[in-house]
């Protein structure tokens, strides 16, 4: 990946908080798992990936851990640090500036899940127009056109009514109870 889908990775990853600090009173603890991806990701950036003109062309080996091996001086740890903590705010305000500049777009999603609970492809151009891009022919092969498997093109056929994942033949077996409450 380049800088660019990086950067557009950690943002997309750091949605959900930024959406809780926009649109509600308080946030939630549920992007614990988000920031340590996007810290890691950053720091991989710098430390693994030569990615900040800061540090440099430099790659330092962690321990398994993530933690890194220091055969550095402090003030280069310090500012790895910095690096990693620079990265990670302007993933989060590209975030941000995206989420409330596409304002009205999300709160027309949100209000058609409210009715729907799960939309199509087609449901999201019907909400928000074409896509600003010339699309692939890749997605109407796998999904058809309406995005959700059963179109044209779909080499999966629909479930039946009312039949789970479980009910396919050959589908494995359930989990022991003990596993069930962990999820």
């Amino acid at each position: 990946m380049n800088v660019n889908q990086l950067m557009d990775r950690m943002a997309m990853t750091l949605a959900g908080r930024v959406s809780e600090e926009l649109h509600f009173d308080t946030v939630t603890s549920g992007a614990s798992d988000d920031f340590n991806k996007v810290t890691r990701m950053a720091t991989a950036m710098v430390t693994k990936w030569g990615m900040s003109k800061k540090i440099g062309y430099l790659y330092f080996e962690d321990d398994g851990q993530q933690q890194l091996h220091k055969p550095f001086s402090e003030e280069t740890a310090k500012n790895i640090d910095s690096e990693v903590r620079r990265i990670v705010d302007e993933a989060y305000q590209q975030c941000k500036d995206l989420l409330v500049e596409k304002k009205k777009e999300i709160g027309l999603v949100a209000e058609e899940l409210l009715s729907k609970e799960m939309l199509t492809r087609d449901d999201l151009i019907r909400i928000l127009g074409p896509r600003p891009f010339e699309e692939k022919g890749d997605f109407h092969k796998y999904f058809g056109s309406r995005g959700d498997r059963e179109g044209p093109g779909s080499s999966i056929p629909p479930l039946p009514k009312g039949a789970g994942i479980g009910d396919l033949p050959g589908a494995p077996e359930p989990a022991p109870t003990i596993f069930k409450d962990l999820r």
